[in-house]
Parts: C-alpha cells; sequence; structure tokens
C-alpha cells in the first residue's frame, strides 16, 4: 500500500496526537497536571541534585513539547514540519519515546533492550517516511 504525502504526514500527527493523549492521561491519573506538574517537578529537583540533572530534565520535557508541535504540524499537513520531526529522533532514542506510539503502551512488559530496538526500528521508519514520502 502506497501513501501520498498527505497521508503520511497525517498518519505521523496522529500517532504524535496518540502519544500526547497517552502521557497526559498517565499524568491525571498519578493526580498530575500534564506538563506543568512535570516542569516544576524538574525545577524542585533541579535544586536538589544540581544544573546537570535539570538540563536533563528540561531537555526531556522540550521533547514532549515539540510533540505537541508536529502534532499539530502533521495534522494539518504542514510539510516543513518534517523537519522538526527528524530532529527530534535523537532525543526520542535517548529518552526511548517511539514515534509508534502505541509500542508505549508494551513499555512495562518488554524487556528493556526489546523496547530499544522496536523504538530503534519506529524511528528509522519515521525518518525514512518523512524523507522518501513527503
Amino acid at each position: 500500500m502506497t501513501f501520498t504525502r498527505k497521508q503520511t504526514l497525517q498518519i505521523w500527527g496522529v500517532l504524535d496526537l496518540f502519544q500526547l493523549v497517552w502521557y497526559s492521561l498517565h499524568s491525571w491519573r498519578a493526580g498530575r497536571i500534564p506538563y506543568l506538574s512535570d516542569l516544576f517537578g524538574i525545577q524542585a529537583l533541579g535544586e536538589q541534585v544540581g544544573a546537570p540533572l535539570i538540563s536533563v530534565g528540561l531537555v526531556a520535557w522540550s521533547l514532549q513539547l515539540t510533540i505537541a508541535i508536529t502534532a499539530v504540524g502533521f495534522l494539518l499537513t504542514y510539510r516543513p514540519t518534517r523537519y522538526l520531526g527528524m530532529v527530534q529522533i535523537p532525543l526520542r532514542l535517548f529518552f526511548i519515546v517511539p514515534s509508534l506510539s502505541p509500542l508505549l503502551l508494551l513499555a512495562g512488559y518488554l524487556p528493556g533492550l526489546l523496547m530499544l530496538a522496536l523504538t530503534i526500528g519506529s524511528e528509522t521508519l519515521k525518518a525514512w517516511s518523512l524523507w522518501r514520502r513527503t
């Protein structure tokens, strides 16, 4: 099956949206306000452990922010969004946040190396499809 440029972008937009909803639901279930509680938590943690770890937390939070931006851009089929999607790939690999976001449902049930391998495959597919199909 071959997807058009527009369909390819929209598929990645839906997958980013799925990730945002999944992340938000988990935060609400834990009694936190999605994203905002995380930002305050990073700040509080930084006071205890120092600047190097707070910077990692801020990079992770920034990744979530860029996922929200790409979700909107991809859903609106705004082609330049693909560059931001490609820039996310190293961070998604570092934090093990697969672009094929339904894989997140398996995260607690799979060995870490298998989850890493699936994330690498997910990001390879995304890079290929954004480069070749859009």
